[in-house]
């Protein structure tokens, strides 16, 4: 009874999350539309980089203060310690690094200008995205307990109020202070993120935190949380900054094919803010999944509790490859109307088409690292990740010169079945999981295909009307079709299993 219900806790806060991911994807999406039209793809694609380096500044900087703090405190929460004492930990653990890289940042933004002139940041650009480190240090921390303790409204209400205010600001600036010349781009960037840190993360001082007990014993000792935080924050620091390193070479591989500097940042511009937006915009659901994943199966972990273990890792595959296969098909069959709502061109429709049979290593990819990570097990993940990019980025190499833009898409799918491969080997091997493969992949294989086919049949006379209206009828029939085909297979499955004489 208590396993069921903690289940049905999880799917009510997946749902939840789920609901505001996919609403702040939306207009993440709608904000990336308008940027494109009133600056260009040039900028957005300059915007893409300035955000991937931030990004690894605030990692860098943050230690993985939303990942430690969740995971530590979900296990602390497990053995019925001191969780309370745990969270001081990881306050002063990522405030004193963010802290000490806000202080250097801003004193030597002068000398970095310089040293970094031709990306045109200026020292006012540095010194505003040096104060959002020990800010969103802080916010990272508090949303990392709002999770162990399954409180994830909270953060779920501030991550809305950090995009609409950056959104805000962004969009105000790109309308009436970038085209006068009043504040540079990068500029604006930077205000944008410190507006909407800083407001989100009072909002998460402001509101009602979960309160823990002061038992007076806790299971672990500073010194040893320190040493078992730096392997989180290696594997966030070594994904980020090979991110980064990917991120800055596609427009410099592009160059080598043979573009102009201009067409290469237009052209990551809109890889970075169409194509990969429109593949990751259904993972929400993946993603809020994942990140329940690490608290879930660390108290699992903590309780020695491996059944719960292997029926949690069971269930997420099951679901995961369900929905990532309907994703496929909705990509495959309207990839260049979702190309045309999103106001790009058809060479955004052919790669989408193109790319839409990895979705569903990429979404395995999301739940296999939120699995590793609950088990404790960040150094598999660092390594693992490190080989993953060490294969994106040669292919990159490789073919982007070669091949152009298609070169990119041959790297996503190489490093995605590689990664993915040797992520599933060791979840399995680490769960002591036999996976019943007709479930994870036979099922809804199979319901997808009858679902599709009588979707096929039932709207065959809206098929020459309108694209979007057709597009969007087949996804709410299809996608209802399937769930109610895999809810049958479920019962009865259960039903024959119940029929089976024990022996």
């Amino acid at each position: 009874m208590e396993k069921d219900t903690s289940r049905q806790q999880m799917l009510r806060e997946t749902t939840i999350l789920s609901l505001v991911s996919v609403s702040l994807q939306g207009l993440g999406l709608l904000l990336n539309i308008y940027l494109t039209r009133m600056l260009g793809t040039v900028a957005v694609g300059i915007l893409a980089l300035m955000g991937s380096f931030c990004s690894l500044a605030m990692v860098l900087s943050g230690g993985s203060g939303f990942i430690g703090t969740s995971r530590f405190l979900s296990e602390e929460l497990g053995c019925n310690g001191n969780p309370k004492k745990v969270f001081r930990y990881a306050l002063r653990f990522c405030m004193t690094l963010s802290g000490t890289a806000c202080v250097l940042l801003f004193c030597f933004a002068p000398w970095l200008t310089q040293w970094i002139s031709d990306t045109g940041a200026s020292a006012l650009t540095i010194r505003l995205l040096s104060l959002t480190l020990p800010i969103a240090a802080l916010s990272a921390c508090c949303k990392g307990r709002c999770y162990a303790h399954h409180r994830v409204y909270i953060p779920a209400f501030a991550e809305c109020i950090e995009f609409l205010l950056r959104a805000g600001v962004m969009a105000s600036c790109s309308a009436f202070f970038i085209p006068s010349g009043r504040i540079s781009l990068l500029t604006a960037f930077a205000l944008s993120m410190l507006v909407g840190q800083t407001v989100s993360t009072l909002f998460l001082l402001c509101a009602k935190m979960p309160q823990c007990e002061e038992t007076g014993h806790c299971s672990i000792g500073f010194s040893r949380f320190v040493r078992c935080m730096l392997p989180i924050m290696g594997n966030a620091c070594l994904v980020s900054l090979l991110g980064s390193l990917n991120d800055a070479l596609v427009p410099l591989t592009l160059l080598q094919y043979g573009d102009s500097t201009e067409e290469a940042l237009s052209q990551f511009g809109e890889f970075e803010a169409i194509i990969i937006p429109a593949l990751f915009f259904p993972s929400v659901i993946q993603c809020c999944m994942s990140g329940l994943l690490v608290p879930t199966l660390s108290r699992a972990r903590s309780a020695n509790d491996q059944t719960e273990i292997r029926a949690t890792t069971q269930h997420v595959l099951e679901q995961t490859m369900g929905f990532s296969l309907f994703v496929v098909l909705i990509f495959r069959l309207f990839s260049q109307t979702i190309s045309h709502l999103l106001g790009s061109d058809t060479f955004a429709g052919d790669i989408l088409h193109l790319m839409a049979p990895i979705i569903p290593f990429i979404y395995l990819e999301i739940i296999l690292e939120g699995v590793l990570r609950g088990l404790g097990q960040q150094n598999l993940s660092s390594v693992n990740y490190l080989a993953e990019y060490l294969v994106r980025i040669s292919v990159l190499l490789i073919c982007v010169p070669l091949f152009g833009f298609y070169g990119i898409v041959a790297s996503y799918i190489a490093c995605n079945l590689t990664g993915n491969a040797v992520r599933l080997y060791f979840v399995l091997k680490l769960t002591g999981l036999h996976p019943n493969w007709k479930r994870i992949l036979l099922r809804p294989a199979f319901s997808l295909l009858i679902a599709w086919q009588v979707t096929n049949l039932l709207l065959l006379w809206l098929r020459k009307g309108n694209d979007l209206l057709y597009m969007t009828v087949f996804c709410l029939v299809c996608g209802a079709l399937e769930w109610y085909l895999l809810r049958v297979l479920e019962h009865l499955s259960e039903r024959q299993t119940k029929l089976v004489p024990n022996v």
